[in-house]
């Protein structure tokens, strides 16, 4: 595991970008749509918070500082998105294989779904594909943290 970050200023030289205006706009944009769909997550039981926020986070970090520091500080999820970039984007174990378990719960039912309305095929495949990559990405290329106990 690499270098711990300390402070907000250290996680914002490290990972902020700064796009061609076009590109800000854009990813301002989808990120600021991501923030709603997190605040919803604060008060909708079942609806993610922090999975919203992340990408969001990600998207002002290339694209406007005072959005990515205030992602980083805010009181309903600013502490995860903290601790998952002060630790170099990685998550504990226990947090992956939750995910890992969502993931596939959820395209099993979207299999089931998509079956139960009548696609001959073409959707479920399209659900494994995904199912497929989504495991593949948070069981290779996100990193694990350890847990200093």
């Amino acid at each position: 595991m690499g270098e711990v970050l300390e402070s907000i200023d250290e996680i914002i030289e490290k990972y902020s970008k700064k796009p061609t205006p076009l590109w800000k706009g854009l990813y301002v944009s989808i990120g600021c749509v991501f923030i709603v769909f997190a605040i919803i997550g604060i008060w909708i039981p079942g609806w993610p918070t922090v999975s919203w926020a992340v990408p969001a986070a990600y998207l002002f970090s290339i694209s406007n500082e005072r959005l990515f520091r205030w992602t980083l500080t805010n009181r309903w999820f600013g502490s995860s998105l903290f601790d998952y970039y002060a630790t170099g984007k990685t998550l504990p174990k226990h947090v992956k294989n939750l995910i890992l378990i969502i993931i596939t719960v959820m395209s099993i039912f979207s299999i089931w779904v998509t079956t139960l309305a009548g696609d001959p095929g073409y959707g479920q495949a399209f659900i494994i594909i995904v199912w497929v990559i989504g495991i593949y990405w948070v069981n290779w290329r996100i990193n694990t943290r350890n847990l200093i106990q």
